[in-house]
């Protein structure tokens, strides 16, 4: 049995088509491409719709069968966010051969005479990709270069690096790579062409996350109540966040908490509930303030408000209203692996959170007094403020 020909096509011109991939479809008897390549094929009656791409899998398979020659063309180079993943899968590494080709990216960094060997590459090409992970790299990297489709085009690219708190970002758009009309330009407001991709450029990158620990007078405050830096400190080493945790940060508050955590995972989500409406207002304000895109604010009282949200991997629980122990039900009936870090300063809430929690792996309760020097005319005074439980635990699948 023959194997199936992945052939990379290059950016898109037959300029850009090397030799060997130019024999190999001279040599198929059946190619699979996406309308725009179908150009690149001189007998016509050889090539076959690739979208409906399951059924165009399952053509390919029978045809293979059948003994054919069988070609799938695919956009710049194969090993570049392209099908290859999906067709390996499919039939097996055993039942492919794959063709180098010239990828847009080499192309567009050619254009504009930059090396792209350090570059972070992205792509929001029919792949999940969220406003905080670009602002993410782009924050962390001296140059992005991403894939964009009709959704997260030029100007979305632009809106979010403007929310994001990264307007000194310089952005390049390269549109309809290698074709006669190509353009390179630097950004402009205005419709861009489908086939279009990004260039983002850092000249004073950041080196990697942001450290835990804001300062207190970092936050707008108001009347609520905020969980002070030294706790928040321990609370985040105790959630122990990866980049794309989703958190549930309950009893809100000020947000101080869900600020810190939207800071650690630029790749997940922070979905920040609170009862209050003036907590609700000081929330909006410092997310804002922090210029944070991966944070939903969620008015409301829990556990009743929790019904419908994405299920969570972390959660913190700062403030329950006595409703710890409803929460802690809802949290055990999704049946997923979850973190919990919990926050007590009465007796009652202690005394509840020890019994709900105790009983699972990795659980740990310890009690925590902050006391700071602060000057009082011309002495100085240790403060004392109210002590803290911190309680965590880990919630395994049955």
């Amino acid at each position: 049995m023959k194997p199936i020909e992945v052939i990379s096509v290059g950016a898109g011109s037959e300029g850009l088509l090397t030799l060997d991939a130019r024999r190999a479809i001279d040599r198929a008897e059946a190619i699979f491409c996406a309308e725009r390549h179908s150009v690149l094929v001189p007998n016509q009656l050889r090539v076959k719709p690739l979208i409906p791409f399951e059924h165009a899998i399952e053509e390919m398979g029978a045809c293979q069968q059948s003994g054919q020659a069988v070609a799938v063309l695919v956009s710049g180079d194969a090993g570049l966010y392209s099908l290859l993943p999906l067709l390996v899968r499919r039939f097996g590494e055993a039942r492919l051969h794959v063709h180098a080709g010239i990828s847009a990216l080499q192309s567009f960094c050619a254009s504009m005479g930059v090396a792209w060997q350090n570059a972070c590459i992205l792509s929001a090409h029919g792949r999940k990709l969220s406003a905080s992970a670009l602002c993410h790299a782009a924050r962390t990297n001296a140059q992005v270069i991403l894939f964009l489709d009709a959704e997260h085009n030029p100007n979305w690219v632009y809106e979010t690096l403007m929310r994001g708190g990264l307007d000194d970002a310089r952005i390049t758009i390269g549109e309809r790579l290698s074709y006669p009309d190509e353009c390179i330009a630097p950004y402009q407001p205005k419709e861009y062409d489908v086939l279009s991709m990004a260039y983002i450029e850092n000249l004073a990158p950041a080196n990697g996350l942001p450290p835990v620990g804001l300062p207190d007078d970092a936050f707008i405050r108001g009347k609520t109540p905020m969980t002070k830096r030294e706790i928040r400190v321990q609370a985040l080493a105790s959630l122990a966040l990866p980049m794309d945790a989703a958190v549930w940060d309950v009893g809100a508050g000020t947000g101080s908490v869900s600020v810190e955590c939207a800071r650690q995972c630029p790749l997940g989500s922070v979905y920040t509930i609170e009862r209050s409406d003036d907590a609700i207002e000081l929330l909006r304000k410092n997310i804002d303030k922090f210029n944070l895109l991966n944070v939903e604010v969620v008015a409301g009282a829990a556990p009743e408000i929790l019904a419908g949200l994405p299920a969570p991997t972390h959660v913190f629980l700062g403030g329950t209203g006595g409703a710890s122990e409803a929460i802690i039900k809802h949290l055990v009936s999704l049946n997923k692996p979850i973190r919990i870090v919990a926050t007590a300063v009465t007796m009652e809430t202690a005394f509840d959170l020890n019994r709900l929690l105790s009983g699972y792996p990795s659980f740990t309760a310890a009690q925590m007094g902050i006391t700071r020097l602060e000057g009082v005319g011309s002495y100085t005074m240790l403060k004392a403020s109210n002590p803290v439980f911190l309680f965590s635990a880990q919630m395994e699948v049955e």
